[in-house]
């Protein structure tokens, strides 16, 4: 019999973590090994309408009517009866938590027969985020710990009492050259840099921005490629650069629109603050795109002397100057378009977890 199991995920979006698991969510439906079910807490995610129709997805609506509110201070745990109305009608025997994001639903692991899994991303700044008690749940409730990267289980190898696994974060190189096959290629002028990512302080578009500034515009052009956080961060980045015009802004419609822009980088270049892996740098190196990184931990992992250079200085001025340098001798750093770990090897990885 096959392992019946639920993927809880925020709400398939394009994000890195989403996308990974995603794709390999497709990919182990053809083996017909697992039976997969999909629980998304928000509606509205842009990959919903690629799942198989035969897929059930599940939404556990988290917010709550004046019915629910009245109900809850009259003791009824609301979340936990719909969890309870997804199992009951899905009958689970694993639970399968992509990020950090929805820990709290681990407290609800003793009422349920299953075996819960945790896919984490994060490095510690995303865990300021997280709160003690959550935590704390990870420890105790969680029966299996994915790591991305080596990076992450070194973070719990000394007290995390139970297994950990290593699927590192990965591309389907193969895809995405198929999807770009036949599209004609981006071309520019200038000089173009590329940086990709949700528009917040990890990422460094702070950073990223005072180096366009940095940069002659007759030359160079800056773009980067993401959404707007909802927050007063994203709100200043937008604020200044609609006065000065230092970045192009790109929320790309399709995965073969985004992918079609950073194949057309001259450099991609990422000013993350911190990287447990990196997809999309991953994607930059698979292109044969160079990149430039801050020294943001999984940088390294990725980026070596023949794709690219890390950057130990995080002063714009430096990363700006690496860019001037790095652009005048482009072909030193083109490369053969291999990234470090293969999607094929990660995916048996993944396909292991539930067919041992």
């Amino acid at each position: 019999m096959n392992s019946k199991v639920l993927f809880f995920m925020n709400n398939l979006n394009r994000t890195g973590s989403e996308t990974l698991l995603f794709n390999f969510i497709l990919d182990v439906d053809k083996t017909k090994k697992i039976d997969i079910g999909i629980v998304l807490i928000e509606k509205g995610g842009e990959l919903v309408s690629e799942i198989p129709s035969h897929i059930p997805i599940y939404y556990l609506n988290t917010s709550f009517s004046i019915s629910d509110k009245l109900s809850f201070h009259l003791g009824v745990d609301i979340i936990g009866n719909r969890l309870k109305k997804i199992q009951k009608d899905y009958g689970a025997n694993s639970w399968y938590f992509n990020t950090i994001a929805n820990l709290n639903l681990l407290k609800y692991k003793p009422n349920f027969m299953v075996d819960t899994f945790v896919h984490v991303h994060e490095l510690l700044y995303n865990f300021e985020s997280l709160h003690t008690n959550e935590f704390k749940l990870l420890l105790e409730n969680c029966d299996h710990l994915i790591a991305c990267s080596p990076l992450v289980q070194q973070i719990f190898t000394p007290y995390f009492t139970k297994k950990i696994s290593v699927i590192n974060s990965t591309i389907d190189q193969q895809r995405l050259q198929n999807l770009l096959a036949k599209t004609s290629p981006l071309t520019s002028t200038k000089i173009r840099i590329i940086s990709s990512g949700t528009i917040c302080y990890r990422k460094g578009t702070d950073l990223f921005y005072e180096v366009a500034a940095l940069l002659p515009k007759d030359k160079f052009e800056c773009i980067w490629l993401g959404n707007f956080a909802d927050n007063a961060f994203a709100e200043v980045i937008k604020s200044k650069n609609t006065h000065t015009n230092q970045i192009q802004f790109f929320h790309t419609e399709t995965e073969k629109e985004y992918l079609q822009l950073v194949k057309s980088a001259s450099i991609f270049v990422s000013t993350s603050r911190e990287e447990s892996m990196g997809l999309v740098m991953l994607e930059a190196a698979a292109f044969g795109v160079p990149i430039i990184a801050l020294n943001s931990g999984g940088a390294e992992l990725i980026v070596n002397g023949s794709n690219g250079q890390i950057c130990y200085d995080a002063r714009p001025e430096k990363i700006a100057q690496m860019i001037l340098d790095m652009s005048s001798h482009l072909s030193d750093f083109q490369n053969n378009g291999t990234i470090p770990f293969t999607y094929q090897e990660e995916f048996q990885k993944f396909v292991s977890l539930f067919t041992h």
